[in-house]
């Protein structure tokens, strides 16, 4: 091990803690967007002075930032804690107890101070290629290193979804109020991250807890902002909304699915005009009485809750303040999904306990550039009448489903008892309405000519399907696999609530010789006599990411390369992780690859 890396050294795994925790944010946050493309880093300060010990640690040292940036970052950090006011401990306090108290008050004053310090300096650097939003644990003392965790998000993916506006830092910070599923996540994140820290030693999965677990828990954190606006200080109503809205929404009634609007609000809200108020109220945790009741919920009628009880039908009438964020909405969309809606704005859908932000309809541009790979020469005229049909689908209520192919015509033919063919017909977005109305999907080319409308997909079963998800989509696969992989096809699937999948739901291209320089600076390490190990994970990293990519050739290559560095190292007495095989995707082709 060299000097520098000595130097650096905090404690002998935090090398692999940074790895573990970082694949974890990747997991997670993917969850949610997966265009948050989340990065992580340790910032250790060294608060016991110790002769060849950096005062500040930095892993992975290539993070974006020096130790330089941090260099008066301990100065910083006490003067924000001479900001803070004494504390002041009552006389009738115990010594000892007194004691506890000044000591845990002035710890926390600590560590807020330099999380303070460290947000300053990282706005300072503001550096200009990174684009993302930082958020900092709470820190842990490891040896003599007090070490924080910092998160990176990208800045523009968190700026597109709808938040909360007026719910302050301090609130957040300090309440568990949180004005976004993301922000909810984010906390759970990094309360994961410094319960790791304190055991820091083990050398498997840091944070054990799964991920589906973690999303769970930031989704009933979220809803705790929405009961908060019930101003019900009853206990319940605070932490057992999001279990209710769960168990109501799994009830039928009478067969029937519960579909209707729950408000969440103040009980004699201005905003609210009472249709039908209760004698007495409902108490929120008897679910089978309130999923009755809600069978009388229809179009603008709601229930009217403040998260502990029900106390009628109502209209939300006025115009609402959305900077009072005092007015919510729980929309039960089908059977074990809803959504939290503020303003008109869905801000969570949760569908069988697991929260996720809703989705946009569809990318612009990934539509664009997928027909373009898939339908060679089709004209932008071609693709914006595509698009125009498309996004008329979308409103239709129960969904659908539109099949474009350029063997439309002879689809038609072969499945002619299976739809109802018509006289070819050019479409337009007024007449989607109308011929979606029906089960089936509609069967078009790429100039929009409708063949058959009602179209009954066929196709053999296949191991590409998700049992997650409805009969519609897998139909659309099996269909693909067998009739539309090996022509110029693509299936516009649009459910209930408007989301659109394209299948194939192509990857984005890439330069290919992003990955022939990566093997040749691999192929430069395993001939080096000193492995660098950070190096080397470095380019794992970016070939396990690039997978998809890889032609056989290179996987095998690839593979035959980290075999020799591991043989080399097998005698260092450095911890390695050992990654499996690479291995080729049969969908992989040349349109992957950008012209160079």
């Amino acid at each position: 091990m060299n000097d520098n890396v000595m130097d650096n050294l905090m404690w002998v795994y935090q090398e692999e803690f940074q790895r573990s925790i970082n694949f974890t944010a990747q997991e997670l946050f993917n969850k949610v967007d997966p265009e948050l493309k989340p990065e992580v880093f340790l910032l250790g300060v060294l608060m016991d002075e110790q002769e060849g010990k950096n005062t500040i640690c930095l892993e992975p040292e290539d993070c974006g930032y020096s130790v330089g940036n941090f260099s008066n970052l301990k100065q910083l950090a006490m003067d924000f804690k001479k900001l803070e006011p004494p504390l002041l401990v009552s006389a009738d306090f115990s010594d000892y107890a007194a004691q506890n108290i000044f000591e845990s008050y002035n710890r926390d004053i600590r560590n807020q101070s330099y999380i303070k310090a460290i947000k300053e300096i990282l706005s300072r650097c503001n550096l200009a290629y990174d684009h993302t939003q930082q958020y900092i644990s709470y820190p842990i003392k490891v040896n003599s290193f007090l070490v924080f965790v910092i998160l990176k998000l990208k800045q523009y993916t968190l700026e597109k979804h709808y938040s909360l506006i007026n719910k302050t830092e301090k609130v957040f910070n300090k309440s568990g109020i949180f004005r976004s599923l993301i922000e909810s996540s984010i906390y759970v994140y990094l309360t994961e991250c410094s319960k790791a820290l304190k055991e820091p030693n083990q050398s498997s999965n840091f944070i054990e807890r799964d991920t589906n677990e973690l999303i769970r828990e930031a989704g009933k954190r979220f809803i705790y902002t929405v009961a908060y606006a019930g101003k019900n200080l009853e206990r319940f109503a605070f932490y057992g909304l999001y279990d209710a809205c769960n168990m109501i929404s799994s009830l039928k009634y009478e067969g029937e699915e519960g579909l209707g609007k729950m408000a969440i609000a103040e009980k004699n809200h201005p905003n609210i005009k009472y249709t039908l108020q209760l004698k007495e109220p409902i108490y929120i945790q008897e679910f089978r009485k309130v999923r009755k009741f809600l069978q009388l919920a229809k179009e603008d009628s709601l229930i009217i809750s403040d998260a502990a009880f029900i106390y009628g039908l109502g209209e939300i009438k006025g115009n609402y303040n959305p900077r009072d964020e005092s007015l919510f909405i729980i929309n039960f969309l089908s059977h074990y999904k809803w959504e939290v809606l503020h303003n008109n704005q869905s801000m969570m859908i949760v569908e069988y306990e697991q929260p996720r932000l809703p989705k946009e309809s569809i990318n612009r541009d990934k539509f664009y550039s997928d027909l373009r790979r898939i339908f060679t020469g089709i004209e932008d005229t071609q693709l914006s009448d595509l698009w125009d049909i498309t996004i008329e689908a979308t409103k239709q209520k129960h969904g659908t489903m539109l099949v474009i192919t350029d063997k439309a015509k002879e689809e038609s033919e072969r499945l002619g008892k299976q739809c109802f063919p018509l006289t070819p017909l050019r479409l337009n977005p007024s007449i989607i309405q109308q011929i979606t109305s029906i089960d089936g999907s509609v069967l078009i080319d790429r100039n929009a000519i409708c063949y058959a409308v009602g179209v009954i997909l066929d196709g053999n079963a296949t191991d590409k399907g998700d049992a997650s998800r409805g009969a519609r989509y897998n139909s659309a696969i099996r269909y693909y696999e067998q009739h539309g992989k090996n022509n110029s096809t693509v299936l516009v699937i649009i459910s209930e609530d408007g989301m659109i999948n394209l299948i194939p739901d192509l990857k984005p291209q890439i330069k290919h010789s992003k990955i022939t320089q990566a093997i040749e600076k691999l192929q430069s390490l395993s001939e080096q006599d000193y492995i660098n190990r950070k190096e080397f994970y470095k380019l794992i990293d970016f070939f396990r990411e690039m997978e998809f990519y890889l032609s056989s050739e290179e996987c095998e290559q690839i593979n035959k390369i980290r075999k020799t560095i591991h043989e080399k190292t097998r005698k260092s007495n450095e911890l390695w992780v050992i990654y499996p095989d690479l291995n080729p995707n049969e969908d992989m082709n040349e349109t992957y690859y950008l012209d160079e």
